[in-house]
C-alpha cells in the first residue's frame, strides 16, 4: 500500500493517520473519546476490534487478545484499517 493509512472508527468517523506514536495517540489527536488506562499494554482498557487492515506493534502488550483484537496503545496502522470501539 502506498500513501497515508486511513482509519475508520465504528463505521462513522474516518481520518488519516498522521504518524503519531500509537493508534491511541492518533484517536486522541482527532478528539475521539478512546478508552485507556495505563498506556503500556498492561490493563487492556484500550482493546478494540480490528475489522479490517493491518497494524504493527510499537510496544509489547501483556494482555490475552482474540485474533481480531488489538490494543490501541500498543500499535499503529500499516495499511488502511477499520476498528470497532466499545460503546462508552
Amino acid at each position: 500500500m502506498s500513501g497515508i493509512p486511513r482509519i475508520k472508527v465504528n463505521n462513522y468517523h474516518t481520518f488519516f493517520y498522521q504518524y503519531e506514536f500509537s493508534l491511541l495517540d492518533a484517536l486522541e489527536a482527532q478528539e475521539i473519546p478512546a478508552p485507556y488506562n495505563c498506556r503500556g499494554g498492561y490493563c487492556g482498557c484500550c482493546k478494540v476490534r480490528l475489522i479490517d487492515g493491518e497494524v504493527e506493534e510499537v510496544q509489547d502488550n501483556l494482555v490475552d487478545l482474540a485474533d481480531d483484537e488489538i490494543l490501541t496503545c500498543c500499535c499503529r496502522p500499516v495499511t488502511h484499517i477499520e476498528i470497532e470501539m466499545p460503546d462508552s
